[in-house]
Parts: C-alpha cells; sequence; structure tokens
C-alpha cells in the first residue's frame, strides 16, 4: 500500500535498479515529493523497490503512466529505452521528468525528446551531472558577469564520451550556451562507426573525441582527448582563469590576475580563496533508516525541479535540451573526421545521425555484468 502522508507531487520511477533506487530516495526525501508507484521489467528490482518504499509497482512504464496520477517521472534506464520512456511520461502528462545520461543515441530521438516536453510546458532535467551543483551554476555566472573579464578560449581535456554530457555539456555552459556555428573534429577510432566501442553489430568504435568548437559569440573551445595527467576544463579570461581538474566532480579554482592588470604570465595569477567548495573523496554515510545518502548533487537536483514547479522559473541545473546539444556538438566533431577533417556548420543537418555509448551504458548492466556484482550494488542502497 502507498504512504500514508500526501505530498504535493507524485512521483512515479521508471527503472527502480541499482542507480534508479537512490535517485528515487532522493525525491522521496523531499517534504514537497513522494514516490508512489514504480514501472520496472526487471521482477527481482521490482520487488525489492516495492518494498523500499511500500507503494505499487508495474511491469511497464505504460502501464503505470496509464493508472498511476505522476507529477513527476523519473525514467533512470539503460539509454535504449531512455527516450521511448521520457516521450511517454510527456503524453502522459506530467508536470516534470527527470531521466539519467546519456540522453539518447540519435539527434532524432533527441529532438523529440526535448519537443515532448517544451510543446507541453514540462521540465525537463538530465543527468546527475556535475554541472547541477551549485557551485558549477555560481561559476557560469560568475564568468558570464565578467569576473575573469572577455574569455580568450575554453581548454577541455575530456574523451567526451557518453555524449559529451559532462565535458561538452560544461564548455556549452561556459560559453553562455550560445549556439555553435562549426566545429572541426577527431576520433581516435574509427570515425565511421556509430558506436563508442565495439558491441552488438560494431566491429569498431569511434573512441575518444576531440576537436575545436566555434560558437556564434566569438568564444572557442580546443579539446583534447590525449592522456595527459589532467582531466578538466579551463576558462581562460583576459584577467583570470576559472579551472577544474575533473569534469565529473568538485574542486573549482578562481585563479585572477593581481590588481587586476592584464595577465602576462603565471606569475600574475593569484587564487582567490573561499568562492567554491574545496573538493573532498569522503564517501557517503547512511541514515538512521539504513539508506545511503544520495548525495549533494542529486538533492539539489530534486530541490532544483522543486523550486521551477513552485515559481515557474527555468531549470538551472542540466537539462534534456542542454545534454541534446553536447550530443549535437559530439556528433558534430565525429562527422568532421569523417569528411577529412573539414568543418561542419550548425545545426547538424542530418538528424539520423547516432553515436552510440559504451556497452554498460546502452544495455542493461545486469546482463553484462552478472547478477551477484548487480545485485551487491543494489544491497550498497539501502542496508536491512
Amino acid at each position: 500500500m502507498p504512504n500514508s502522508k500526501n505530498p504535493k507531487y507524485r512521483v512515479g520511477i521508471i527503472g527502480c535498479g541499482r542507480a534508479g533506487t537512490g535517485r528515487a530516495r532522493a525525491f522521496d526525501l523531499h517534504p514537497l515529493c513522494e514516490v508512489v508507484a514504480i514501472a520496472d521489467t526487471d521482477p527481482e528490482n521490482l520487488e525489492l523497490g516495492c518494498q523500499h518504499f511500500n507503494v505499487p509497482g508495474y511491469n511497464s512504464f505504460e502501464e503505470m503512466l496509464t493508472r498511476e496520477q505522476v507529477d513527476i517521472a523519473m525514467p533512470v534506464l539503460p539509454v535504449r529505452p531512455n527516450a521511448d520512456a521520457v516521450v511517454a511520461s510527456a503524453e502522459a502528462g506530467v508536470k516534470a521528468i527527470f531521466c539519467e545520461k546519456p540522453l539518447t543515441a540519435s539527434l532524432e530521438d533527441a529532438d523529440r525528446m526535448v519537443e515532448a516536453c517544451c510543446s507541453r510546458g514540462i521540465y525537463f532535467a538530465a543527468g546527475l551531472v556535475i554541472s547541477s551543483h551549485p557551485d558549477y551554476q555560481k561559476a557560469y555566472e560568475l564568468v558570464a558577469a565578467g569576473e575573469i573579464g572577455e574569455i580568450q578560449r575554453i581548454n577541455l581535456y575530456s574523451p567526451n564520451n557518453q555524449g559529451g554530457c559532462h565535458g561538452l555539456n560544461l564548455v556549452r555552459k561556459f560559453a553562455g550556451k550560445a549556439a555553435v556555428d562549426w566545429v572541426v573534429g577527431w576520433v581516435d577510432g574509427d570515425p565511421f562507426s556509430d558506436h563508442e566501442e565495439p558491441y552488438d553489430e560494431a566491429k569498431t568504435g569511434f573512441g575518444k573525441i576531440g576537436g575545436y568548437i566555434r560558437f556564434s559569440n566569438g568564444v572557442e573551445c580546443f579539446s583534447n582527448f590525449k592522456e595527459i595527467g589532467w582531466r578538466g576544463i579551463e576558462i581562460v579570461g583576459s584577467h583570470g582563469v576559472v579551472y577544474n581538474w575533473n569534469n565529473t566532480g568538485l574542486g573549482l579554482h578562481l585563479l585572477k590576475v593581481v590588481n587586476g592588470n592584464t595577465q602576462r604570465g603565471p606569475a600574475e595569477f593569484r587564487e582567490v580563496e573561499g568562492v567554491f567548495e574545496e573538493y573532498s573523496a569522503a564517501e557517503r554515510g547512511y541514515d538512521d533508516e539504513g539508506w545511503l545518502d544520495p548525495g549533494t548533487p542529486m538533492i539539489g537536483i530534486v530541490q532544483a525541479i522543486v523550486d521551477s514547479l513552485e515559481t515557474d522559473v527555468p531549470l538551472k541545473i542540466t537539462t534534456g535540451d542542454d545534454l541534446r546539444h553536447a550530443l549535437e556538438i559530439a556528433i558534430g566533431l565525429r562527422e568532421s573526421h569523417r569528411r577529412g577533417h573539414t568543418p561542419v556548420k550548425f545545426p547538424v543537418e542530418d538528424r539520423s545521425l547516432v553515436m552510440h555509448p559504451q556497452k554498460s551504458r546502452w544495455h542493461y548492466k545486469k546482463d553484462i555484468l552478472g547478477r551477484e556484482w548487480y545485485m551487491e550494488q543494489m544491497r550498497q542502497q539501502r542496508r536491512d
């Protein structure tokens, strides 16, 4: 039976596996949200989820969306069924959607996911990504306000896998979400492969992605996937730099030149203390009910969704549209390599182009890594 509390927003979970369980807990902790139903095609996951949240379960998201009144849909699935789950949720009349990364494999699917939500006024959040953390939101605002002067260039050190949902997404945000004019790119594998790595029908993979990105506001990015002992991003301005050391974690830094003078070399920079949180590798703990802490980023994502629902303001966190643009940039860079490293104009005209992520993202991890490994991951979400 469902829980007795009666919050404002009813949450329907689509996929209550190793990742979905923790994401669902984050929603259930919010005073205005409550998990009211779960859909999962894996009977073992479904049974555990229904026990954890004391809610009814369904074998398909279609049935759950038909039978339950859902305000917030949360599809946390392998990438392959993600687009259909998001579109079905939008068509069912939910008010907000949170889905996981990568968004999808094709530009066509990304377009229909975003259109299904935008045309209905649905808030569409996507991905437990560090780009949604308040520290990064602060960094975007500081750069936009001219804290480091005029942006000279953005340096990205990243393999740009998973459709660019980490590094390329950050680049676009620091560039003020300006439209991309054109890109020139390369990959370290087979540019004519549609798969990041060989699996299913693919005998080769395109691998890592890099290149040059030119935005319509004049900001330019150089993206390098070489292993140089540094994986992060540098936003270089005329009077300072914002950088991190890892595009999937905290640890942002703000450097400014002394007395606001134009930079002449590294000796001119001084770090501004206390602007961002310090990086911490501390493990998340368990609460009195045995639940693993969902983590600050996921708690913040839930709050941002609720804030938008309550105040009717755009989402401040990473959206489905953001990840659509990141995927388009990644595809454009690979397409440039296919054309002999010639510039690719944006928007990319051929929306049928696809970019399949790693096998463990596209397919169900339990099928790939085995039940024993998977169920151990499930047990870590809540201790009995």
